[in-house]
């Protein structure tokens, strides 16, 4: 492998790293744990409301994470679970009142940092990031399928 490249991908890496370091930082503060917060923060961006399976969607979250995230976080009170009329079994997860409360104390305030530290960056370096994260992924994962597909060959 190109040195260079070999450098670049430690430096992502370490970046990938320190950032998700920085969302348990959080998390701890905040008395939850990482799947929990992912669950309030999903709830408030998507002012209040959704399914179990759109937090599966939108985190790649498995199933039973997310069934015993809901558990959680309904037992300390912060959200409930409502039936979708007209579905078998579909339920949304909705934020209750103490929810509500403690997640525009503390889910909000971190959404307006990151919205704060986006907003120090111009239009075209926000988009550029945006761009070129999703180019890399795009680019990972065909690398990984091509490999994986190697493998079983």
């Amino acid at each position: 492998m190109n040195k260079h490249i070999k450098q670049q991908l430690e430096t992502l890496n370490q970046q990938e790293k320190e950032l998700i370091s920085i969302y348990r930082y959080i998390s701890s503060k905040l008395g939850v744990s990482d799947s929990e917060f992912r669950v309030l923060y999903s709830l408030f961006t998507f002012e209040g409301e959704c399914s179990q399976q759109d937090i599966c969607d939108i985190w790649y979250l498995p199933k039973q994470t997310v069934n015993s995230v809901v558990a959680s976080l309904t037992k300390k009170g912060y959200i409930f679970l409502e039936r979708v009329p007209g579905t078998r079994n579909r339920k949304n997860i909705r934020m209750t009142e103490v929810g509500i409360e403690f997640g525009k104390n503390t889910v909000l305030d971190i959404y307006d940092a990151e919205q704060r530290a986006l907003a120090k960056m111009s239009k075209h370096e926000r988009e550029e990031c945006i761009s070129l994260l999703g180019k890399y992924i795009t680019f990972l994962r065909e690398e990984i399928d091509e490999s994986l597909s190697k493998e079983k060959e």
